[in-house]
């Protein structure tokens, strides 16, 4: 099968955007990131949106996505309502953390977060069919979740700390005096955040890998020989376990030993 880039991209970018708004979702609920929350959740908007263009380019024709509202049971339509969910409080939520409503920001991040939490377990239970024994598992939208959780909580952290940084060489000019501060505390729970992103990607790895190993049914497609040294090797080795595992993992150690 054929690499399907425009879903590929919608998989990544989907994932990145739902991890930074459970993010921002936990610092509403914790009262911190409101420095930051601005502008990461404008970043999610804005991957979500790319996100969306890159599926509808797999359609074909972009009239098609009228053809999926004809059938509400199906697994594509219930990912185009969450899309649309999730957009729709994002763009609320950047609105309202712009100017800063303290009472609305917080419900529509919360809704925002819980949109989040959602859309890439309907995105990943679309692709379960017996056609592909490979996808066709609960570890699939499980892995949506938590390597989306992965990316993001990394991606919002390493802004976090970024923004601390400016500040910081800031502080000598009269900037400081207007720019919103990045406080330790919320640098401390970014750092903590970015620790269960990693160890949540792992883990979900972890279980795909292991449901592979041990499902039913043995299938050529889901032979952990492809992962261990086949066609799908090089992926698995570079892109998941170098550059999707031991890459954050090495950023959130050093981040840790500076703080």
């Amino acid at each position: 099968m054929a690499v399907q880039w425009p879903l590929l991209i919608f998989s990544v970018l989907l994932g990145a955007s739902s991890g930074i708004l459970i993010f921002l979702g936990i610092g509403e609920i914790k009262g911190k990131f409101k420095s930051v929350r601005f502008a990461l959740a404008l970043t999610a908007l804005i991957l979500l949106a790319i996100g969306g263009c890159a599926s509808a380019l797999h359609l074909g024709h972009i009239d098609r996505a009228f053809y999926i509202l004809g059938n509400m049971g199906s697994g594509l339509s219930k990912e185009l309502f969450a899309v649309a969910f999730v957009g729709i409080m994002t763009l609320i939520y950047v609105i309202l953390s712009r100017k800063d409503y303290p009472g609305p920001t917080k419900v529509f991040g919360i809704l925002a977060m819980i949109g989040a939490i959602i859309l890439p377990i309907v995105a990943g239970a679309s692709y379960m069919m017996p056609a592909r024994p490979a996808w066709d598992s609960f570890t699939l939208p499980l892995m949506f979740l938590g390597t989306g959780i992965g990316m993001g909580f990394v991606l919002a952290a390493a802004f976090v700390f970024t923004k601390a940084d400016s500040a910081k060489k800031a502080a000598e000019g009269d900037a400081a005096k207007t720019a919103l501060v990045v406080t330790d505390d919320d640098k401390k729970l970014a750092m903590t955040l970015a620790l269960v992103g990693v160890v949540c990607s792992v883990a979900v790895m972890l279980i795909y890998v292991i449901w592979i190993a041990m499902a039913p049914h043995p299938d050529p497609s889901r032979s952990m020989m492809r992962l261990a040294g086949g066609d799908l090797a090089v992926a698995f080795w570079v892109c998941v376990v170098l550059i999707g595992m031991a890459g954050p993992l090495a950023l959130v150690w050093k981040a840790n030993k500076d703080m």
